[in-house]
């Protein structure tokens, strides 16, 4: 299991990690958050790996930030606090989740036909940018918010979910080990090639 750590400051430390480590980690992008015992127990198995490596005290009630980082996994920053919770006996974890506005998409499709489908039906709603990979097996539609101009960003999801679904796969890593088939207006590529 792979994480990428960092120690911000003598109380403070973080942590980086993939999507595919989450779920390594029995935690997948569908799950929801709100398994609190399960998100508790990993988060903690987590800080404890991290604070071996960095020399981090964690013991203690500690305040963790999880910030959900487009296309490449989440941010966790762990801060040791001063607060008394001394009548507890488990370790506290005081959560904050954030998420970034601007999420790039990127969607999974079994086969190219399902991606012609897809432009096609996307097309009509007078969407046209994107890039398209084929990696592993699958194509991948990676869209930026600058794609998404004339309809709303849930609609768009539930089009292209008919046909794929949303992919846990960082872009950052198709980009390295796929192919790009269309680098840049794929959709409209798409419609105008096979429609």
């Amino acid at each position: 299991m792979f994480m990428r750590l960092e120690r911000l400051a003598y109380d403070k430390m973080k942590i980086f990690l993939t999507y595919d480590d989450l779920e390594e980690r029995g935690i997948s992008t569908d799950t929801t958050w709100t398994d609190v015992p399960v998100i508790d127990d990993m988060f903690q198995e987590m800080i404890a790996e991290a604070s071996v490596e960095l020399n981090f005290n964690a013991d203690g009630p500690v305040v963790v930030e999880v910030f959900s980082i487009p296309a490449q996994g989440v941010v966790v920053i762990v801060t040791k606090t001063e607060e008394d919770y001394e009548d507890l006996e488990e370790p506290v974890l005081e959560w904050q989740l954030h998420s970034s506005p601007n999420e790039p998409l990127v969607f999974q499709f079994e086969n190219i036909e399902h991606v012609i489908q897809m432009a096609k039906a996307v097309h009509r709603q007078h969407v046209y940018g994107g890039s398209l990979y084929a990696y592993d097996g699958s194509y991948y539609l990676h869209l930026e918010e600058e794609d998404i101009t004339h309809l709303k960003k849930t609609t768009l999801v539930s089009i292209i979910k008919e046909f794929g679904h949303k992919s846990n796969k960082t872009i950052f890593s198709i980009k390295e080990y796929g192919k790009e088939v269309v680098g840049s207006n794929a959709i409209e590529k798409m419609y105008e090639s096979f429609c």
